[in-house]
């Protein structure tokens, strides 16, 4: 080789071994998580906006809902919320400071939307907003510098009740029921269980049902797992006469001496409302096949295959 040649290769050499020395010392930007608190001492979240406030705490490591109900959270929202915004880093550059930040990033105490956390002994307050970016902007209470967090916190983690609610409200497992009892407007029967046996009795018929009938396994679904994400409170008076004589009525007896009563009637097209245990303050709404296994015709339990 040319001795040129092996120079300009030298050269070439040494250019790209203080390309990657330069690289990898460059300083890298300080992250910092955006609540420093411990996450297992975190026992009490609130968030809210100008229209609007949600209070938090967590009892015996399940979070409820204390205010505007009582209401167990959704476990699922929460769990995002921890994974996403509690426990998320930020980049400790601001994208802006001083009060005209404060109005360019929507940044005001009445535009933003506030997340404050505490672990009892120490809080957090932070305002976040979003100008149709893909991630937030938020700052520290009393602070005017603006930093970005990678996340959509005010679309996914605002003031809306019926996204923190827990969906679910009757929750039994076949083991603990023991007896249902129905009523509809044509016929009224009871469902009992020996052991897995379940025996179907109506004023003109008593049999033994199939382990695998379709009629009673939906039936056993559904206890098992009845959600909804549509609730309404306090309308008591508007509903209080159609409630009074119920289309559907469920009586669950269940193990431990427990009871627990369904009462549905007829809402919008498609739609019932559910009260629970004759508790007005919040009612359920649910899609009409909830109501519809249960007023099957005796016949349908007498099918002894699946499907």
């Amino acid at each position: 080789m040319k001795k040129s040649n092996l120079i300009l290769l030298l050269a070439l050499l040494i250019l790209i071994g203080l390309y990657f020395v330069l690289r990898t010392n460059r300083p890298q930007e300080k992250l910092a998580r955006v609540f420093d608190l411990d996450t297992l001492s975190i026992n009490r979240i609130e968030i809210y906006d100008a229209q609007d406030t949600l209070k938090m705490v967590k009892q015996n490591n399940i979070w409820k809902l204390i205010y505007p109900v009582n209401w167990e959270a959704d476990s699922l929202k929460i769990r995002d919320l921890f994974r996403e915004v509690i426990t998320a880093k930020y980049a400790k550059t601001p994208m802006g400071t001083g009060k005209e930040a404060i109005e360019k990033f929507h940044q005001k105490d009445e535009e933003a939307l506030h997340i404050i956390v505490s672990d009892g002994k120490k809080s957090i307050h932070t305002l976040f907003s979003n100008l149709d970016n893909p991630y937030d902007y938020f700052r520290y209470a009393g602070s005017d510098k603006i930093y970005q967090l990678k996340a959509k916190v005010t679309n996914n983690y605002n003031t809306d009740l019926s996204n923190w609610r827990s969906p679910h409200i009757v929750s039994h497992k076949e083991e603990e029921l023991l007896k249902i009892e129905v009523t509809h407007p044509k016929n009224k029967y009871t469902l009992t269980r020996n052991g897995l046996q379940w025996t179907f009795q109506d004023a003109h018929n008593e049999f033994k049902i199939h382990p695998a009938n379709r009629a009673m396994l939906k039936i056993l679904n559904i206890l098992e797992s009845l959600n909804t994400y549509i609730f309404i409170d306090n309308a008591q008076a508007e509903y209080a006469e159609k409630f009074k004589n119920p289309y559907c009525t469920v009586k669950l007896y269940l193990t431990g001496n427990r009871t627990q009563e369904l009462k549905f009637i007829e809402h919008t097209q498609g739609y019932y409302l559910m009260m629970v245990d004759n508790d007005p303050s919040v009612l359920f709404v649910v899609v009409w096949d909830t109501v519809f296994r249960f007023t099957r015709h005796p016949d349908i339990f007498r099918m002894q295959e699946f499907g």
